[in-house]
């Protein structure tokens, strides 16, 4: 305990940043780094990571002699270089020869950490930088120069244009023969054609091996049923395995014939989860399957077929109730209260009611009140989370409200004290903050302080940054960091966006970046991405179902 106070007395003499002009802030970051010592490698990254938002070019001379450094700690470099890639930095040929020379394409956590090559290409600029990468990428087997390839097209962020040609024309002259001559190398030539299809050597390999081809691939399924539609077999071998567009998939197969494969999968996928040890393999073909039940209206009976079997495994009941769910809410919402009475049924009915309580509609109330009025505890917490959301109101609703403060489960107390702290009553609040400050369950903390930061942040400062604060190594109190920021950054005042600096940059361990560049693109008027709701929510719905499963 008393190191847990020393922690957080030294946090209380760092500096305080203040939320000001992206300038201000700017001029704030460069002095903390050029405060920091060069063993302080932690904060030094999180000011680099800060400075993708609040820098600009006039960091590019800093960052290039962070990365160029071989003396500087690895994970300052790695940074460094995200930054440079995100701000433009070009680097001379040499810089890149030395820079690029150095990496390697699957650095070893054993070895010394070394920068991953695939970033490190990515700071080729232009043609004329090939020459002084060159002698790495023939350094390379053509075993990963084709790695390469199919990476940048699986990656967010592809290779440059540069070096993309390099690749594919040294795999068309010289890998491809090489690798037909390995192990294995006819598949891996196959799976670059697959991620370079749009080139035409690549479609000419795929369609004289088209009843070979891999069955994961970036290959839109327009784009197969083209190349497939002049093999009649291979373009049913591939209607069998579902990978081809849904009127497609009609044509080859029937309706009749389409259910008939549905189930199939269904049914395999169904025994490898039921059978233990991993005996029975999962269909290859399941993902494909899902998405033709998402897609094809006649296949709702057998969705809700499935669903009310309890022979099929419960695993691929609640994948289906989900889709369920996302297609037909108030059909899910119909189930769910139907269902209720097999207890069987119970962990399906908390997925319903996890799921409507995260986005609450005035459909799903009678459910909501129906698991109130039950007996279980998983059930109760999503309902009044569902209800808090719809403003539920009255008399009665707040009898049933302060009889549930005494309830087993704490988090039924914690959710029913902040429906009474909405509604004005003392012991709700008193609950609640007692509950963020001295509870020794870390969901309990994040949970109390989801509803103080929600319903009244401005008269919770204190507590909200205390909980943004996280010096231990364990993360024991990273749940509470979580709704603490979402709440600071929900209120959205100097005061709240300084304390998210401030403890961002001394340990904290919530990830602001994602509220900062919000609340920036908000100031400025722009739009910006819809942003996910803090990762602890999920988190207490699993605490919730599983108590004992562990965070």
């Amino acid at each position: 305990m008393s190191a847990s106070l020393d922690s957080r007395a030294l946090v209380s003499t760092s500096p305080r940043f203040v939320w000001s002009s992206r300038s201000g802030i700017r001029a704030q970051l460069l002095t903390f780094l050029d405060s920091l010592p060069a063993g302080d490698f932690g904060a030094r990254v999180r000011v680099l990571r800060l400075l993708r938002l609040f820098g600009g070019e006039d960091e590019l001379p800093r960052v290039r002699v962070l990365l160029l450094d071989p003396q500087e700690h690895f994970t300052v470099r790695s940074w460094a270089l995200g930054l440079g890639l995100h701000l433009g930095l070009r680097l001379s040929g040499a810089e890149l020869s030395t820079l690029l020379g150095a990496s390697a394409l699957s650095p070893s956590q054993e070895d010394a950490p070394v920068l991953e090559a695939y970033r490190c290409l990515r700071l080729v600029r232009a043609e004329e930088d090939i020459p002084w990468v060159e002698a790495s990428l023939r350094r390379w087997s053509p075993w990963e120069r084709a790695d390469l390839l199919i990476q940048s097209r699986r990656e967010g962020e592809p290779l440059p244009a540069p070096v993309l040609t390099w690749l594919y024309t040294r795999w068309c002259e010289e890998d491809r023969r090489a690798l037909e001559r390995e192990p294995g190398g006819p598949e891996r030539n196959l799976q670059v054609a697959a991620a370079t299809w749009t080139r035409p050597e690549s479609w000419a390999l795929l369609a004289r091996e088209s009843r070979n081809l891999p069955t994961e691939g970036p290959m839109p399924r327009e784009a197969l049923h083209q190349l497939l539609s002049a093999d009649p077999e291979a373009l049913h071998q591939a209607a069998k395995a579902l990978r081809l567009p849904l009127p497609t998939l009609l044509v080859c197969l029937g309706r009749e014939g389409l259910l008939r494969r549905l189930e199939e999968v269904l049914h395999a996928q169904s025994l490898s989860l039921n059978v233990a040890y991993g005996l029975m393999p999962a269909p290859e073909d399941y993902p494909c399957a899902l998405e033709v039940l998402a897609e094809w209206p006649e296949a709702r009976a057998l969705r809700l077929r499935y669903l009310c079997d309890f022979g099929v495994a419960l695993d691929l009941r609640r994948e289906l109730l989900r889709q369920l769910f996302q297609r037909e809410r108030a059909t899910a919402v119909r189930w769910a209260l139907a269902a209720w009475k097999w207890p069987e049924n119970l962990p399906l009915v908390c997925t319903v009611l996890r799921e409507a309580a995260g986005s609450a509609e005035p459909g799903d109330r009678p459910l909501f009140l129906a698991a109130l009025a039950g007996t279980d505890d998983a059930a109760a917490c999503f309902a009044l989370e569902g209800l808090l959301a719809l403003d539920e109101a009255g008399p009665a609703w707040l009898e049933r409200l302060e009889a549930l403060l005494y309830a087993a489960h704490p988090l039924v107390r914690v959710r029913a004290a902040a429906g009474l702290l909405r509604w004005g009553r003392a012991e709700g609040g008193e609950l609640l903050r007692r509950t963020a400050r001295e509870s020794d369950e870390p969901w309990l903390r994040a949970e109390a302080l989801r509803w103080l930061g929600a319903l009244d942040a401005p008269g919770h400062v204190e507590l909200l940054e205390r909980g943004l604060r996280d010096e231990t190594w364990e993360k024991k109190l990273w749940p509470g960091a979580d709704e603490a920021a979402w709440a600071l950054f929900r209120w959205g005042t100097p005061e709240a966006l300084g304390a998210l600096l401030t403890a961002w940059l001394h340990g904290g361990t919530a990830d602001v970046e994602d509220y900062l560049a919000a609340h920036l693109a908000r100031q400025a008027g722009r739009p910006f991405e819809h942003l996910p709701l803090p990762r602890t929510r999920a988190l207490v719905a699993r605490y919730i179902e599983q108590p004992f499963a562990g965070g």
